[in-house]
């Protein structure tokens, strides 16, 4: 099923919550336009475009003929009514693997923003690309000062442990499925512990294309080796047409 309605979803491909999004609308075979949401650069037509003067601006968000809905949660809520035949599954019975998924992805957010912060090549990295190389070195301090604030702005969604305590859960879900589903048929449940994935061994494409030193801010080695049951696991959903999307494409 599809739907004649106009999708403009802003995100930023790196994103976690974006991939979300994505995938669960693709899943449904809903057609967006997809916007890159740059940081700063963006803000000023983003905020004119939800009339939104003051108060923080988050992505992914997506507007559905002119209205505002924000988050991958609700959009994968908009998507799976939309399409119609529940094959995101039922929602309401995914809350607790959303809860998992979302308290995961922000104490994954926080590693590598920090990560960021204290590596000089990666701050050079996360420059808009118009700043030229020479440029690079002397600018750094304006983008450490953006991590910070980047930082402070989500440093208080994190809880401790939350990542293993997600891993740990989407193992046993899955062992106690008995297949590579952990409501035993594809559903977002599954598209939201597979996004946590993505914060100790990503593999989506994204574009623009990610620094090299961001990329290794990105991965966490130890716990891909601990979990390589559940990087396998990912790696089968992105290289299977039934649950895959795009930006598990080749580029």
């Amino acid at each position: 099923m599809t739907t004649n309605k106009q999708l403009v979803l802003f995100g930023e491909s790196f994103s976690p919550w974006t991939k979300k999004a994505r995938w669960a609308l693709e899943h449904c075979d809903l057609s967006y336009n997809y916007k890159e949401y740059t940081p700063t650069l963006s803000e000023p037509g983003l905020r004119l475009r939800l009339k939104q003067l003051t108060g923080s601006i988050s992505v992914p968000l997506m507007f559905v003929d002119g209205k505002v809905i924000r988050g991958s949660w609700d959009i994968a809520h908009y998507a799976n009514e939309a399409v119609g035949d529940g094959r995101l599954g039922i929602l309401e019975q995914i809350t607790q693997w959303n809860f998992l998924s979302e308290d995961a992805l922000a104490e994954g957010r926080t590693r590598v923003v920090r990560c960021i912060r204290d590596n000089n090549q990666a701050l050079e990295e996360s420059l808009p690309s118009f700043v030229p190389n020479l440029l690079h070195r002397p600018m750094r301090f304006i983008a450490r000062d953006a991590v910070k604030r980047l930082d402070k702005k989500y440093a208080g969604l994190v809880k401790p442990g939350s990542l293993r305590k997600a891993l740990l859960q989407t193992r046993q879900g899955l062992s106690q499925s008995g297949g590579d589903y952990l409501l035993g048929t594809f559903s977002y449940a599954d598209i939201a512990m597979a996004a946590v994935i993505e914060v100790i061994a990503p593999i989506a494409h994204v574009e623009p294309p990610l620094g090299t030193e961001i990329k290794q801010c990105w991965n966490n080695p130890k716990l891909a080796v601990e979990f390589k049951d559940l990087v396998d696991w990912r790696n089968r959903l992105a290289s299977t047409a039934s649950t895959s999307y795009s930006q598990f494409t080749p580029a």
